[in-house]
């Protein structure tokens, strides 16, 4: 176990290095898959698209047509998406063709409609197309035989698409992650605006089931951990073979009721624990038997940021072996603060919307557990471990909530 807090950089390093659970495949339907991720390799077994097709309404001509200048030509077919055509034009013909429809066997070119002039079967070419002008040849967008996509990818809205165009009604994908979740803490209750004493609302459970809501994860709530050593053991006994992953919210710090990493270390491994962020430093992750076990912080905005920027990529990279990290973009700052070295800070900030560029001022609550932090403000700036004082109109990583939590 880690004695000093570990860098983001060196987390991400460690969570690479975390045995990937054999999840097991299924069959399901392409219409059932977005959002899960392929276990094979797909090659497509037919072109794309399947047949020389035109790409506009217009006329299909010949190119000794074309390469002779002949203008004036007979129509003599008319063809539409969807016509069986085995028919070829002779010297001097054209065929009515509109968009999608097959070609004319021996014919690659397509005059559109608007470059020629009609009298009844006969057309006269205004402006004479270049040879295979228009035409979407067989297997110019996939061919057959080729890899079109990898095991691991992700089935989303664009690439279902092509899965689909290929012919694919069904497929086969990685089953989906079980995770089991509890909230940590003897003070938490199911929502209540009458709440006694010392006691506050249970969100995190909440939070939890709202961040595990993915098409490629199957969570339950396994309910309230007890600050004792004792029953803590034996309800992560109880639950750790029915899950590939237990998440805990809570019970994560170096307090004396905090039994939670003692009770890890004693029946497993302990990857790591404690990190240089801000919020987040409590965050540890171990390992169970084979199932992976990750202790988040009580605090909600803890538990959103390290989910969004830390735990999230690490669930997908359990699903397909590739770690993606957020991706940011530059913010320029237009506010003042100190900050302490060796500890990555993320602020929430908002959005300065009277500015072009993108600038973002500090929202005025950062403290863990200011929800409504989450709640109000546009998303959080990055700021590296090595800077201790932020000016205005310094540069830092961005990270827009709407993408992170997408």
């Amino acid at each position: 176990m880690n004695k000093n807090p570990l860098k983001k950089s060196t987390i991400y390093s460690l969570l690479k290095k975390i045995k990937i659970p054999n999840l097991g495949e299924e069959n399901i339907a392409l219409d059932q898959s977005l959002g899960r991720y392929l276990n094979v390799d797909i090659k497509s077994k037919i072109n794309l698209p399947p047949f020389n097709n035109s790409a506009v309404d217009g006329y299909a001509i010949l190119k000794t047509d074309i390469l002779n200048r002949n203008k004036n030509l007979i129509v003599n077919q008319r063809l539409a998406a969807g016509d069986d055509n085995s028919n070829i034009l002779e010297k001097g013909e054209a065929a009515r063709i509109f968009t999608g429809a097959q070609m004319p066997l021996n014919s690659k070119t397509v005059v559109m409609q608007e470059n020629v002039n009609t009298d009844i079967n006969q057309i006269s070419i205004i402006k004479m197309p270049h040879y295979g002008e228009n035409c979407r040849l067989a297997g110019e967008d996939i061919i057959r035989g080729k890899k079109v996509f990898s095991k691991g990818e992700k089935i989303n809205s664009t690439n279902i698409n092509l899965i689909a165009a290929i012919g694919k009604k069904k497929i086969i994908v990685k089953k989906k992650l079980k995770i089991g979740f509890y909230t940590n803490g003897d003070e938490l209750r199911e929502p209540s605006e009458s709440l006694k004493g010392a006691e506050i609302n249970n969100s995190n459970s909440y939070s939890l089931k709202a961040l595990l809501n993915k098409p490629y994860i199957e969570s339950s709530y396994l309910g309230l951990l007890i600050d004792r050593q004792q029953i803590i053991e034996k309800y992560l006994l109880k639950s750790i073979d029915k899950f590939n992953v237990i998440i805990t919210a809570g019970g994560a710090s170096v307090g004396e009721e905090d039994h939670l990493i003692k009770t890890i270390d004693k029946l497993g491994k302990i990857y790591f624990w404690k990190t240089a962020i801000k919020p987040g430093r409590p965050l540890a992750i171990g390992k169970i038997k084979n199932t992976i076990v990750i202790c988040l912080p009580g605090n909600p905005v803890s538990v959103h940021l390290l989910y969004a920027m830390i735990v999230g990529p690490f669930l997908q990279y359990l699903c397909n072996g590739k770690f993606i990290a957020p991706e940011g973009v530059f913010a320029q700052t237009n506010f003042i603060m100190k900050k302490k070295n060796n500890r990555l800070e993320w602020l929430r900030v908002n959005i300065d919307k009277k500015k072009k560029n993108l600038v973002v001022k500090k929202y005025k609550k950062q403290g863990s557990g200011m929800i409504s932090s989450m709640v109000f403000s546009d998303g959080i700036l990055e700021i590296p471990e090595d800077v201790n004082l932020i000016l205005k109109n310094d540069y830092f990583k961005f990270y827009l909530f709407e993408h992170l939590f997408d």
